[in-house]
């Protein structure tokens, strides 16, 4: 096991600083705790933000101090939520308009059904891990991982939660930066250290893929012709057809961090990164760098239902008018 850093780095960048911010493995049950309410911010949608999803017509945004706000406006006019922690959260996920979650440090994961607008503390995982994504496939059947392998599924809806085996051997302590799943039902999770791996059945079992890259994998999601990209470190971006069995490396220009994309309505691509990186894609087309002038650290995208794209990271959130 490796030694666990001290201190609170701010978590500017998602997944790719979360994942610094390690606890330990952790366990099965609950733990009984008495959390500290996230406080009430005049400029909410300033405070630095890791994460940024859809719940259907709104716009969901978690980051540090246990802050979530919330957008039905297209990004517009954000309020914040009343969260039950205040711990830094690293991702949000919504399976429908009503039905969320949203995972950080300390084992925390809270639950929402009403599209955001109240949270709901679930529950708080033994030895409370640094988790730093969740995902659920429906309104049942989820998964929380994070720091040093902690890996977890549920069956019920969050209620419960299962230690879920991924990597074996050394890969077992590496860090899970994001896990995603595909229309197709696979499961695939970014990882420390250029390790990526698939699941074919629900998370009982994981395959390790071969990515040819040695840096760590900040997240992926699945493009609009159904190819996996993930985004790492110093620019990578990489790109299978066949599941994760191969890979391509695509060409984007930068080596700075790549933190996550989103696939916009004409199913092209738009991934952002640190150093105020952004990087657009016609369906098929390469790359086009720009790089943004106030140069803040960019951990999530959104494409909000009008069609435009937010962006969230170290100095919150940020309405782009037009994409081009």
């Amino acid at each position: 096991m490796r030694t666990k850093p001290f201190g609170h780095p701010l978590p500017i960048l998602g997944a790719a600083l979360a994942a610094m911010l390690v606890g330990a493995p952790a366990a099965l049950a609950a733990n009984p705790v008495t959390p500290i309410p996230a406080m009430t911010a005049r400029l909410a949608a300033k405070l630095p933000l890791t994460a940024l999803v859809r719940a259907g017509a709104a716009l969901v945004a978690v980051g540090d101090y246990g802050t979530v706000i919330r957008s039905t406006d297209d990004g517009r006019t954000w309020q914040q939520a009343r969260v039950p922690v205040s711990s830094p959260l690293t991702s949000v996920h919504f399976v429908d308009e009503r039905r969320g979650w949203a995972v950080g440090h300390g084992g925390v994961i809270l639950a929402s059904s009403d599209g955001g607008a109240t949270w709901q503390l679930q529950t708080v995982l033994d030895e409370r891990p640094v988790l730093l994504s969740v995902h659920f496939v429906d309104e049942r059947r989820g998964y929380a991982v994070g720091a040093y392998g902690a890996a977890f599924r549920s069956d019920d809806g969050g209620a419960t939660w299962e230690p879920m085996a991924v990597g074996e051997g050394n890969d077992a302590d590496m860090h899970l930066n994001h896990l995603f799943s595909t229309r197709g039902g696979a499961l695939f999770i970014a990882a420390e250290a250029g390790l990526a791996f698939r699941s074919d059945d629900q998370g009982a079992s994981w395959t390790k893929l071969a990515t040819d890259v040695s840096g760590s994998l900040w997240s992926g999601f699945e493009s609009a012709d159904g190819e996996v990209v993930l985004l790492g470190m110093t620019g990578k971006v990489i790109a299978s057809r066949d599941r994760g069995e191969t890979w391509k490396s695509r060409e984007t220009g930068t080596e700075q961090s790549l933190t996550a994309g989103v696939v916009l309505a004409d199913g092209g691509l738009l991934v952002v990164g640190a150093g105020g990186v952004m990087l657009r894609s016609r369906a098929g087309s390469p790359f086009e760098l720009e790089i943004r002038a106030d140069r803040q650290n960019l951990a999530a995208v959104a494409a909000a239902p009008a069609g435009n794209v937010v962006l969230a990271g170290q100095l919150g959130v940020e309405r782009l008018e037009r994409t081009r």
